[in-house]
């Protein structure tokens, strides 16, 4: 007998002596199954419309991103307006969808059965409609066999059968496919990547962290007593992420332990990956849902652990550009205008999604984040101690995270009724969802956390790809003109009464000014001389650019989750939506996994 890692191989004799035959049969090895569940960052799920059919696969498809061109028709004027975005993106109006790009575990197989049907219909004629069809049903038949035969396929299920589909592809496909690959080796060995770990580590830990991440062999080896398919929790981030929440606690308490049941194997924990808002809405399962005593273990990646300003300052004036150079620049621009080129077409999104809410910064964050200097150099910043009321309900001022007038894009009128009543709605997601949210998760983590983040590695000067907003400043300044200028307050009727031009959208704010120097001036012109006024005509507050180190949308303030919660934690120079796509925070999230499982008991 000799043991594999899968399987224990036997030999014995099926025949007489004199023939001297032996027969080998194979015994799979029991493994304990623990699912890794990845859990997306905000919009990296794919969304579609409800249906009011129970699997109806022809909903329209609200978000999805399979490739670089897959969302970009929100980037047109047309379809990517205000008014379009408010009725596409519904949070009571939109679902998951599970029709994303997956490349299949037999992707390989598939495709030398493709070629060898393109090879056979190559030499066949377009009348020959028999041999075409029968052609085609083979290699139908072949691509099956290849799916059910896929040893990947025969223990987990399909790719697409584990959420795959859920997720933004061009995010996050290429590190899954990776990623499974480095948990799953089909002949029954450690997977190279794994074994690998016994090398030292390629980063530098934090000062603080428990836990090295070095391992010797035999704790590598321990990790063969696992099964370690990858999961995936695609969700609707519009939603509340205690919804999300909700949904990740029946997947991991109810779909998990039947899906393997039906497969003849047991499931009773997992181990949890996430990006981004994903880390919250993990963070609300195990704090707040109870769900502690089924997680082994969390690894978080540029999670905004106390929010981010970037949230506010997206509300205020659009999505930025961080000034990159050449292609990158155009790939920004392009970004900007899916995401939302202004405060119109964020605020009609987020006004009424409580998900995109609760990244706004949370008491945790701290006080004062948001400046405002007046033209004569006085600064007040907010909050002093209530983010909700100072900067998120404060409607009547202009510096407010949501101006009524942008919540509903369709009340073009600004009907002083239907705008207190967009407002109400706005105000009571506020008070009862995100910071009834925020409160449930305020400063708790699972004990078995490991973070990593984003910081740029230059100090004396950021690259522009790592500018982040850890405070936002309005600057203001005094714009002069002539007496004769008349400057009227917009019909904003709730909102900031003070408002001289409702379609600022962007960085610049226009205000009534609270002073008025006029001064003599003589104006010359070709027809003469003539007397007049000039002085204070209103006062011009600019949003100044992000200036603090970080992932370009997490700051270090945020990302940086204190020691006290966690058992490591390493930053990285990566930008926040491709933190994934790194070697080096792959590495770690595979050796925070193997560092999980070394306290799994092999029985459990």
């Amino acid at each position: 007998m000799c043991e594999n890692n899968y399987r224990m191989e036997f030999s014995f004799t099926t025949a007489s002596a004199s023939q001297n035959k032996e027969q080998i049969i194979y015994i799979e090895k029991s493994r304990t199954i623990i699912p890794i569940v990845f859990i997306p960052g905000i919009m990296g799920s794919n969304l579609s419309a409800i249906s009011e059919q129970t699997n109806d696969k022809s909903t329209e498809k609200v978000w999805r991103l399979d490739d670089s061109i897959s969302a970009i028709g929100w980037s047109f004027p047309y379809y990517g307006t205000a008014k379009a975005r408010k009725l596409e993106f519904d949070p009571e109006k939109t679902e998951v969808d599970d029709r994303g790009l997956v490349i299949d575990a037999a992707a390989k197989e598939i495709a030398q059965v493709e070629q060898e049907y393109e090879n056979e219909i190559r030499n066949l004629y377009e009348d020959d409609t028999e041999k075409l069809i029968n052609a085609y049903k083979i290699k139908q038949q072949k691509i099956e066999m290849a799916i059910k035969n896929n040893p990947e396929n025969k223990y987990f299920g399909t790719r697409k059968e584990r959420g795959w589909g859920t997720i933004a592809y061009i995010s996050y496909g290429q590190f899954l496919e990776t990623f499974q690959e480095s948990l799953f080796n089909p002949k029954g060995h450690l997977t190279e990547n794994l074994a690998r770990l016994t090398n030292p580590p390629s980063f530098t830990l934090n000062k603080d962290s428990k836990v090295s991440l070095s391992f010797q062999k035999q704790h590598i080896e321990h990790c063969q007593s696992f099964h370690l398919p990858v999961h995936v929790m695609g969700y609707n981030w519009l939603k509340s992420n205690a919804d999300s929440a909700k949904q990740l606690k029946n997947l991991i308490e109810v779909d998990l332990p039947e899906y393997y049941k039906k497969r003849g194997q047991t499931c009773h924990k997992v181990i949890l990956v996430t990006h981004s808002m994903g880390g919250l809405v993990a963070r609300y399962y195990t704090e707040a849902l109870g769900g502690r005593d089924k997680v082994y273990g969390v690894i978080n990646g540029v999670q905004p652990s106390k929010g981010a300003v970037t949230a506010y300052t997206r509300m205020k004036r659009g999505s930025e550009i961080n000034n990159c150079e050449g292609i990158g620049k155009i790939k920004d621009w392009i970004m900007e205008h899916i995401i939302g080129k202004d405060a119109a077409e964020v605020t009609a999104v987020c006004a009424q999604s409580p998900g995109p809410l609760e990244l706004l910064p949370t008491p945790e964050y701290g006080m004062e984040w948001l400046t405002i200097t007046d033209p004569d150099g006085k600064s007040e910043s907010y909050p002093k101690a209530d983010p909700y009321n100072e900067i998120y309900l404060a409607k009547d001022k202009w510096w407010c995270v949501c101006e009524p007038h942008l919540i509903n894009p369709l009340n073009e009128d600004y009907n002083q009724q239907q705008m207190q009543e967009d407002w109400n709605k706005y105000k009571n997601i506020i008070k009862y969802k995100v910071k009834k949210f925020n409160d449930a998760i305020a400063n708790k983590y699972h004990p078995n956390t490991y973070v990593f983040f984003g910081l740029g590695d230059e100090h004396d000067k950021i690259k522009p790809e790592f500018l982040t907003y850890q405070t936002a400043h309005w600057q203001g300044s005094f714009a002069q003109g002539y007496q004769t200028t008349t400057m009227y307050t917009t019909p904003n009727h709730i909102g900031a009464v003070n408002r001289l031009n409702l379609k600022e959208l962007s960085e610049i704010r226009s205000i009534v000014p609270r002073r008025y120097d006029w001064k003599d001036a003589k104006i010359e012109t070709h027809y003469g001389i003539y007397s007049t006024k000039i002085g204070n005509i209103s006062e011009i507050y600019r949003l100044l650019p992000a200036d603090s180190n970080g992932d370009g949308t997490v700051s270090h303030h945020s990302g940086a989750i204190s020691m006290n919660h966690l058992q490591a934690r390493m930053h990285l120079p990566i930008g926040h939506e491709p933190a994934y796509q790194s070697m080096i925070s792959q590495e770690f999230t595979l050796r925070a996994i193997v560092d999980i499982l070394q306290k799994v008991k092999i029985d459990e």
